[in-house]
């Protein structure tokens, strides 16, 4: 049996933000075996934001089904600290098939339906052999397309596998993917109309930006993925929401204005919405589970250095427009069939122009969910809308990232330094962002295991 700490001796806490990192790092600090530590929550929402953007829906059958905003999947490989966590709490999730409809939207006109071609319907895994053969398309077009892509993606397999990105050194930042690419040669056919939509639909990003990704990021995540089970959550993310914040002592609808060193303590200043007060506390220890652009809002020393992290905010739509969805859909609808044991394929359909994709999920509860829209939407038949907002890596954002997250120095000797370093003045940072790493949900678990290791504090599904 763990000994008991005394009052005098125990550690206050403050975590600003409940996503995935501010939930898990509460949970994890508070379920410390030597109970050194007491928490608090601050959220600028009146619920936790986790799942706040999810919702329930009813399907044809009027069962209701939970619609995770954004979508939770996650891979074998990459995410493999995320589903230890879920192992050790017991979360169902199950493997999931998707059907990938690739489609082009004319640069003529983005208004109607007719402009939108699909060259291409790809399988998770190859679940559906022969691939399925868009309406419209030749037996013969449809074999080169196939053969072309199965070329072009063993040449990527191969290459994350021995021809590594160029790292920084000290005269050049790492390597960019758009160099990358050039440098391996990779088909611009390929890159346009294939791995950009795939992967733009990962990270939520337009090709541009996404070209601008250290080559390292989508490298790792291409070769960590690479032959690996897709899995979503059994009944949506708020079922782990529900886990993490158990007994959590959260203040609602309390914005986080001001975060400052007093002394050898902290203190956090936020606004309370519901009476308009300004209030302030000092605490042992303040955790920012937030984007770089809350942080730079909220935290001076930070405020230079965190201009250089862009951000991008991506807008999602829940609606039931059936009558924007390529014609490919028939073609899949007629094709599709559940194996005994195994849930539907869900189709998602990307459908790009030269400088973006917008990706449309079918959800099995009948409707649609489109990220980052090109085409209209009809108002009319929207339910629901959220924009997120998403951090964007380069070469130069990775390396202050890199910067910050190097071992901190003590409080003494940070009030003269020149860089900032997580932990500096016991105040951290966790998030999606805070890893070296493409900026999903297994950097917030990265990030909060960090700061278990550098308290000394022990993660239970770790062991």
């Amino acid at each position: 049996m763990a000994p008991k700490v005394s009052v005098e001796s125990r550690q206050s806490v403050a975590i600003v933000g409940t996503g995935m990192a501010g939930l898990i790092t509460a949970y994890i600090l508070r379920n410390d075996s030597r109970g050194r530590f007491d928490v608090e929550v601050f959220e600028k929402q009146n619920h936790l934001s986790l799942d706040s953007a999810s919702l329930t829906v009813s399907n044809k059958s009027g069962t209701k089904q939970r619609v995770d905003l954004p979508m939770r999947a996650f891979a074998s490989g990459f995410y493999d600290n995320l589903k230890r966590m879920y192992d050790y709490f017991g979360v169902e999730y199950g493997s999931q098939r998707f059907v990938y409809p690739f489609s082009t939207i004319s640069e003529s006109s983005c208004e109607k339906k007719r402009n939108i071609r699909t060259h291409y319907i790809h399988s998770s895994h190859m679940h559906k052999f022969p691939p399925l053969k868009p309406e419209g398309s030749s037996w013969f077009t449809w074999l080169i397309e196939a053969l072309y892509l199965g070329i072009c993606y063993l040449w990527i397999v191969a290459c994350s596998t021995f021809i590594k990105p160029i790292e920084a050194n000290s005269s050049r930042p790492s390597e960019t993917f758009r160099q990358y690419a050039a440098r391996i040669r990779l088909p611009q056919y390929f890159l346009k109309h294939y791995y950009l939509p795939i992967m733009s639909a990962v990270t939520t990003c337009p090709h541009n930006a996404l070209l601008n990704f250290p080559a390292i990021d989508i490298v790792d995540y291409q070769a960590k993925t690479f032959r690996k089970p897709h899995y979503t959550v059994m009944g949506g993310v708020h079922k782990v929401q529900d886990k993490l914040s158990k007994d959590l002592k959260v203040h609602f609808s309390s914005a986080a204005t001001k975060i400052e060193n007093v002394g050898t303590r902290v203190q956090l200043t936020w606004k309370n919405d519901g009476t308009g007060a300004i209030e302030s506390k000092l605490f042992d220890h303040v955790i920012m589970a937030v984007t770089p652009d809350v942080v730079r809002a909220i935290f001076p020393p930070l405020r230079s250095v965190l201009g250089i992290i862009p951000t991008e905010t991506v807008p999602a739509y829940v609606h039931r427009d059936f009558d924007r969805l390529p014609e490919c859909s028939k073609v899949v609808d007629g094709e599709i069939e559940s194996k005994p044991g195994l849930p539907p394929s869900e189709r998602i359909h990307l459908c790009s122009n030269s400088s973006s994709t917008e990706f449309t999920h079918e959800h099995l509860s009948s409707v649609i969910i489109t990220t980052s829209p090109i085409l209209p939407i009809d108002p009319t038949k929207i339910e629901h809308s959220v924009f997120f907002t998403r951090t964007l890596r380069t070469p130069i954002s990775r390396k202050v990232t890199n910067e910050i997250f190097e071992s901190p120095v003590s409080y003494s000797d940070a009030v003269d330094s020149k860089q900032w370093r997580n932990g500096d003045g016991n105040v951290w940072l966790v998030g999606s962002w805070c890893w070296d790493g493409m900026v999903l949900l297994e950097g917030c678990i990265a990030s909060a295991l960090r700061i278990a290791d550098k308290l000394d504090v022990e993660v239970p599904w770790a062991s």
